[in-house]
């Protein structure tokens, strides 16, 4: 913007810019009126939705898993050790994730890691191949 020389062609500037602006606040406005109520945009926003949504949840692979002798996060730890398993890409925490739930596998929060369904297949298929007898119950 070039500097003013007087100050009615500031005032002159101005009312052009107010002007402008009423332009754009009308063609909203008309714009509104004719989009569908579904698809108009809310001005109050709804509460997040508690973790996890249904889509979140990921079934898991057995129904049924091994008794175990040690929580998942001690072994998740052993096997990380031994490079038996390797953790995955650690992915953004979901805005709407329970902050007071840490996963040790994914890194994030939003489950334990007791919790992790990922992390039991994960275990099962371990146990299945023998590299984790000690951790079995029994």
């Amino acid at each position: 913007m070039e500097p003013t020389s007087s100050l009615d062609e500031l005032r002159r500037r101005a009312t052009k810019f107010m002007q402008l602006e009423e332009l754009k606040e009308a063609r909203n406005h008309a714009r509104a009126k004719h989009i569908p109520e579904k698809t108009r945009p809310r001005d109050n926003k709804l509460p997040p939705l508690p973790y996890p949504k249904q889509r979140d949840l990921r079934p898991s692979k057995y129904t049924q898993y091994t008794p175990l002798n040690a929580n998942r996060g001690r072994i998740l730890e052993e096997a990380l050790h031994a490079t038996l398993i390797h953790a995955p890409k650690k992915a953004p925490t979901p805005r709407n994730a329970d902050m007071t739930k840490h996963c040790r596998f994914h890194q994030k929060y939003g489950h334990t890691t007791d919790e992790c369904v990922t992390l039991k297949d994960r275990i099962k298929e371990l146990i299945q191949a023998e590299h984790l007898r000690r951790f079995v119950q029994g």
